[in-house]
């Protein structure tokens, strides 16, 4: 039944990619009827909403008057209304149903609606599923996943926690066929390390991996470098969390008896992982080529797209490729280019210039109004008549 499940669900990831990929194709032609279409909807859905009506939305009629009338915003102004929806107030941001709660640094919390955890899992998850099933990378083999995906449920019902982990929990199905990794393992436990490690030895069948970093690959291989020895032994006898594989602990041994720290290993370990998926671009650095030395020649990354607590602002479009394109149907988008004094003269997406450098102000599916999230993107090129771009680290 593993192997049945596993094809199943690569089956249904592919066409959920197929079915975003095309989407993508069609709405990066004319990006900007898009992105107004976007922002009428959202002032016509949610002008009943507490929100909505201290700002006057019913009076909003295009999207000049949406940008001149709406003032830009900050964390803090949304202070109260995430606390009155944290509590399971409806109609409060959004007149859409509040699914779950993103945790930000300093422990903010951002609302999540349904619409939006839906376009975090379109734009995140399937169009990299689409990219690597047509380079033949999404095959029958296991997932590795080095994501957390701990959730908490609220009283309201509602979801707390990653919006990563909340989205590879969003299919209905037996994870743990799927998954090396069990979900729900909370990552701040102190055996996180041995557990992810002894699991992901346990199957030598994984063919993807998944992580939010780099560095969370690269940190588990190291843990594998220097406690094979245990992580074999408990895999030959069995323990609470695996069941006994001699063969399997016999594979292991071999590996790490010829292995050199910090050389190829990846492929080694699982031969048939030949994609990682990674979400933080924000951070790929020197490191990086570690990850690569790793994993050889025959391993390929792919760059899901730019994201944060606030949604998902880019997706994927190639493997190996940190480029990725701006999505006109997942929120709207203005830009401040960078050497501004301030905000006084945005720009929106159609008047952005490759090579330039700007900030990025969002409205999203959660209640988030022209809110400035001091994230900075390099325009690098066009896909269709839509930008893409790349953190810019400067």
């Amino acid at each position: 039944m593993g192997d049945k499940a596993i094809k199943i669900v690569n089956e249904a990831r592919w066409a959920d990619g197929l079915r975003v990929r095309n989407r993508l194709d069609d709405i990066t032609y004319d990006p900007m009827r898009s992105q107004e279409d976007y922002v009428m909807r959202l002032m016509r859905e949610n002008d009943k909403t507490a929100f909505g009506r201290a700002h006057a939305f019913e009076k909003i009629r295009n999207l000049d008057d949406f940008r001149n009338d709406m003032p830009l915003t900050s964390y803090d102004d949304y202070v109260p209304y995430i606390e009155r929806t944290v509590s399971g107030k409806r109609n409060v941001l959004t007149a859409y149903l509040t699914e779950h709660i993103s945790v930000m640094g300093d422990n903010k919390q951002l609302p999540q609606s349904r619409w939006a955890v839906q376009a975090n899992y379109d734009y995140g998850f399937c169009a990299g599923f689409h990219v690597a099933g047509q380079r033949g990378l999404l095959t029958e083999g296991r997932t590795l996943n080095l994501v957390n995906s701990y959730i908490e449920t609220l009283p309201s019902g509602m979801t707390k926690g990653s919006m990563l982990g909340r989205l590879l929990v969003k299919r209905n199905l037996d994870n743990r066929q799927i998954y090396a990794i069990p979900m729900g393992l909370d990552l701040s436990s102190p055996d996180y390390l041995y557990r992810q490690a002894l699991h992901a030895l346990s199957h030598g069948d994984i063919s993807l991996a998944i992580c939010e970093r780099h560095g969370d690959m690269i940190e588990l291989l190291r843990y594998i470098e220097k406690n094979w020895p245990k992580l074999a032994e408990d895999i030959e006898h069995g323990n609470e969390f695996v069941e006994a594989d001699s063969e399997r602990a016999r594979v292991i041994g071999e590996v790490m008896e010829e292995h050199h720290i910090g050389t190829q290993l990846v492929t080694l370990l699982w031969p048939g992982l030949r994609c990682i998926m990674v979400f933080d671009v924000d951070k790929l650095s020197a490191a990086f080529e570690l990850l690569r030395t790793y994993c050889g020649h025959d391993v390929h990354f792919l760059f899901t797209g730019i994201n944060g607590a606030e949604g998902m602002f880019s997706a994927t479009l190639n493997l190996d490729d940190p480029q990725t394109v701006l999505i006109p149907d997942g929120m709207f988008y203005e830009f401040k280019p960078k050497e501004a004094a301030s905000y006084d003269t945005l720009v929106t997406l159609d008047q952005l210039e490759i090579g330039r450098s700007y900030e990025l102000v969002v409205t999203t599916l959660s209640g988030l109004y022209r809110y400035k999230t001091q994230k900075t993107f390099l325009v690098v090129g066009r896909y269709h008549d839509t930008p893409t771009v790349i953190i810019d680290k400067d």
